[in-house]
């Protein structure tokens, strides 16, 4: 994306849209995955239906666990597009955001296209501000973000 709010990224990846989406939708599945090694996720609750809940706790090595409020679920069409932000918890009850480094309003946007052999895997992430979303990268969205992506390509592959 172009815009100052937004960071996104689009690759094609040798998994199906069916692959990538229990890979986005199953606890134990995520928790493979969704952090850049050495990250670890070690809990993930998820109901994959508006409203639902989206809540990941991770160890950063020399940081600690970091757990976030429990997110909310907007858009849920499996197979083809997963929706889910952190400014709102489970039943669209807004989150109080605290004032950490890592503590901003964020809405993730996943979106899959069937293709030849696999699919076209788009993630972006919206920011409430032109100041989050740089830190957001400054903090290395594309390098981590990118991490996990090859990583989640691998085991779906393998499902």
């Amino acid at each position: 994306m172009s815009d100052d709010l937004s960071l996104s990224f689009t690759r094609t990846l040798s998994a199906t849209p069916a692959q990538i989406w229990r890979c986005w939708t199953e606890p134990e599945l995520i928790k493979q995955w969704f952090a850049p090694a050495p990250v670890q996720t070690t809990e993930v609750e998820i109901n994959p239906v508006p409203g639902g809940i989206f809540r990941t706790v991770m160890v950063v090595p020399d940081h600690g666990t970091i757990a976030g409020d429990a997110g909310c679920i907007l858009i849920a069409s499996p197979e083809r597009h997963l929706v889910w932000t952190n400014a709102l918890g489970p039943n669209f009850h807004p989150n109080k955001i605290g004032d950490g480094p890592m503590d901003f309003a964020f809405t993730a946007d996943i979106q899959l296209v069937p293709g030849s052999g696999g699919c076209t895997y788009t993630a972006t992430v919206k920011h409430a501000s032109a100041q989050t979303a740089l830190a957001h990268k400054d903090m290395g969205f594309y390098d981590g973000w990118g991490a996990a992506t090859s990583q989640l390509e691998t085991l779906a592959r393998s499902l």
